[in-house]
């Protein structure tokens, strides 16, 4: 039976782990947190609500591969996202729609608003907000311009720790305003939360016989890449399998060609005494507050508790290595300055044949959870079926 190392255990190395296990290998996964599933673990506070540690997560898919994969480890319970954004004190519906329109101006404007959009556009179309400022019509430029600057711009300034000068339009202008008065934030095909939520999936994936985890173990400790001969040494041990290595390339390769840089966020929980506090499970705030946004745990998972609900609040700031605030890795900044320092980490891999690269931090992108499984996926029947 050959060995193989996983490095990590969010979804890119368990989905990895599973597919190898059930395909002949012995399996090592390493985990340097205490827990399993990466970004997606969740626990039942004091309170007796199920909490998403790491932000909220939801489960939507177009790809029937990914649904089908994932239905082996979970039941599902149907659930439909809503977000609202709060503007100027009033709450709208993301993605910006006819709702919103009718929520945020006179009848008489509203009117003339929708009018232009369903004559240009036709009702039921979403148009992304750049093809919106860049129509003709004055009266389109003028709402584009105004949904742009109160949802989109200052809450991706936030986000990306960026001035306004340096956001390409085209980073925002991919977001649609729809003309319809659908107020689902997802469109996408399975719509679902798993039953006992993400850390019960992953510990029902990770459940074989052939695979072994090992949490508290930080992988840069116990492997070691030799850079003379090409191989990988483990526990002081010549390493003969297959290394799967889910962590960032820079950390690997310790930072050599700079550090990677990420924005990070920092998370504030909070319970009440009441049912419920805000009326849909996510409220943005793309306004001068240092917060981006706040998720009601209760809305997302469904779960019936009367008299308590707990939040999640979210703060953005810059990844820092050893912050206590900012310490985690979450989103890459994929300019060319950016990519130009991964592809080189990218290019050091590749001298290391056993050794190979699949997730988000690897692959130095961003990925949703569909493209995470399904990058998984084709990962495992290309390298190692």
């Amino acid at each position: 039976m050959e060995n193989i190392i996983v490095v990590g255990c969010g979804y890119a190395g368990a989905v990895v782990a599973r597919l190898a296990a059930e395909n002949g290998y012995s399996v090592t996964v390493l985990e340097k947190r205490g827990q399993i599933a990466g970004n997606m673990f969740d626990f039942y506070n004091k309170d007796g609500i199920l909490v998403h540690k790491f932000g909220p997560h939801i489960s939507v898919m177009n790809k029937e591969e990914v649904f089908n994969f994932l239905s082996r480890f979970t039941e599902w319970v149907p659930y439909i996202h809503h977000v609202n954004a709060e503007i100027d004190g009033i709450e709208v519906p993301l993605p910006f729609n006819l709702n919103g329109i009718d929520r945020l101006f006179s009848s008489e404007k509203a009117s003339a608003y929708k009018k232009a959009l369903c004559d240009e556009y036709g009702i039921g179309k979403s148009v992304p907000i750049l093809t919106l400022l860049q129509c003709e019509n004055p009266l389109i430029q003028e709402l584009a311009q105004f949904v742009f600057e109160k949802v989109f711009l200052h809450y991706t300034i936030k986000m990306w720790g960026l001035s306004p000068d340096k956001i390409d339009p085209a980073v925002t202008g991919r977001v649609p305003i729809r003309l319809s008065y659908d107020d689902q934030h997802f469109l996408h095909k399975y719509q679902v939360m798993p039953k006992d939520g993400f850390t019960v999936l992953f510990e029902r994936m990770l459940n074989h016989p052939s695979i072994c985890v090992k949490l508290n173990t930080d992988a840069l400790n116990v492997l070691r890449l030799d850079e003379a001969n090409h191989v990988v040494w483990y526990n002081n041990e010549r390493f003969e399998g297959k290394v799967v290595y889910t962590g960032a390339l820079d950390a690997l390769f310790a930072y050599e060609f700079g550090m990677l840089p990420y924005r990070s966020l920092k998370f504030e929980f909070n319970t009440f005494d009441v049912d419920y506090i805000q009326s849909t499970s996510v409220l943005n705030w793309p306004d001068s507050r240092s917060a981006t946004r706040r998720t009601e745990m209760k809305r997302l998972t469904q779960q019936v508790l009367p008299g308590k609900t707990t939040t999640i609040t979210e703060f953005p700031g810059a990844y820092e290595l050893d912050s206590k605030e900012f310490g985690e890795p979450y989103y890459p900044i994929a300019n060319e300055e950016c990519l130009a320092i991964y592809n080189r980490y990218k290019d050091k891999l590749k001298q290391f044949p056993s050794v190979l690269g699949v997730g988000r931090l690897a692959d130095y992108k961003y990925y949703n959870m569909e493209d995470t499984i399904s990058r998984a996926l084709d990962f495992f029947e290309e390298h190692l079926k």
